[in-house]
């Protein structure tokens, strides 16, 4: 079962940033350099969301 969660709101920058990792996600050829990007999009994420845990899995950008 599926527990629901709130929509996360970000600020409009975070959210641009987050379109070019996704973009940036999928041009990349490597399987290290994609989990890169994704830690680094949590640790942005992190940042501007409080308190709420994010997993890697929650954020990878498929």
């Amino acid at each position: 079962m599926l527990i629901p969660r709130k929509p996360i709101e970000v600020p409009p920058e975070v959210a641009r940033q987050f379109a070019v990792d996704v973009q940036a996600y999928h041009a990349a050829q490597d399987d290290i350099q994609r989990n890169r990007i994704t830690v680094g999009s949590r640790h942005m994420l992190l940042e501007h969301i409080v308190g709420t845990k994010l997993r890697l899995n929650e954020v990878r950008l498929f």
